[in-house]
């Protein structure tokens, strides 16, 4: 009886060193925090796209008379770069998020619309 106690003691303490204590620890290291990305907000002179009237993406923008012009869609630049002069003053005027009030005296809020 003593020998059959000492083995099953002894075959308890093989386990437990084999299988380790029932509390796992976690060791993994936590994923590294994203580095901070300069954002820029990018101000559009149109409301909608010119070319399919959706809304501007950042990722998607020319210079035309000196302004910024979004567009909705990944085929919308190719296209505006084949319109001619008179066509994109055409469709920009459609669009123009700044069309029907003064710039020139400076002295207006821009609370009635928004360039989102």
């Amino acid at each position: 009886m003593r020998y059959f106690i000492s083995s099953t003691a002894g075959l308890l303490l093989v386990f437990a060193a084999l299988t380790g204590c029932s509390k796992s620890v976690d060791t993994t290291v936590p994923p590294a925090a994203p580095e901070a990305v300069e954002a820029t907000r990018v101000s559009f002179a149109n409301a909608e796209c010119p070319i399919m009237g959706g809304k501007p993406s950042a990722e998607l923008t020319t210079e035309y008379d000196g302004k910024t012009i979004g567009f909705c869609c990944d085929g919308c630049p190719e296209k505006w770069a084949s319109l001619s002069d008179e066509d994109k003053a055409e469709k920009f005027a459609k669009v123009d998020a700044h069309a029907g009030h003064d710039h020139a005296d400076g002295d207006h809020d821009h609370s009635d619309h928004s360039d989102e």
